[in-house]
């Protein structure tokens, strides 16, 4: 989706391309990178959070994303973007990529041959990250959506996913055995 918004504009020499996430989490922030942009004419484009990064790196403007999303796309190498600025989470709660298991049980009973993860595809290279840093081998599954789920439907022993609030994890009897990544944050990027 694109959208044309004049800010009270008083003489426009640029007309800034901003990119805006389009997902649950991050989209009722936006609010924050629109004051950035007062004056100024911008082109608005909605997409989800997780292709932001790339989308300045590759055609420059500005773009509004989470951190841990910027954090992913550069740990792929391609990264050509870099933070204009860094807003710390604006609520006390803040979301943590973690891995998730069973509450009845530990992640020392639950490692061992064979384990099915589940994992949302958009966090491969912090996963991934992770996995190494631990000494860890595992084949993972990368979903879009549904992860934490996996679990309780018999389809995988462990998680990795975002948690924020923790109802959905409460809801399907698991614990947080690892938090991953928790440099909770908002950025907004520019290739210039």
């Amino acid at each position: 989706m694109h959208l044309n918004l004049r800010l009270k504009r008083k003489k426009a020499l640029v007309v800034f391309t901003v990119y805006l996430p389009k997902n649950s989490g991050l989209e009722r922030f936006n609010y924050l990178a629109l004051r950035e942009f007062y004056e100024r004419e911008v082109r608005f484009f909605q997409e989800p959070g997780e292709n932001i990064s790339r989308l300045v790196s590759e055609n420059g403007g500005y773009g509004w994303t989470g951190n841990d999303l910027f954090c992913e796309y550069q740990l792929s190498g391609r990264n050509l973007a870099r933070i204009y600025r860094f807003v710390p989470w604006p609520e006390t709660i803040k979301p943590k990529l973690c891995l998730l298991g069973p509450e009845e049980k530990s992640i020392k009973t639950v490692l061992g041959d064979g384990l099915r993860i589940a994992a949302p595809s958009k966090y491969q290279n912090l996963i991934r990250e992770y996995l190494q840093q631990k000494n860890i081998d595992l084949n993972l599954t990368y979903l879009d959506g549904q992860v934490e789920r996996q679990i309780r439907k018999k389809q995988a022993d462990l998680a990795f996913d975002i948690v924020y609030s923790g109802k959905t994890m409460r809801e399907e009897g698991l614990a947080i055995y690892d938090t991953i990544f928790e440099d909770s944050g908002l950025v907004l990027l520019t290739k210039d």
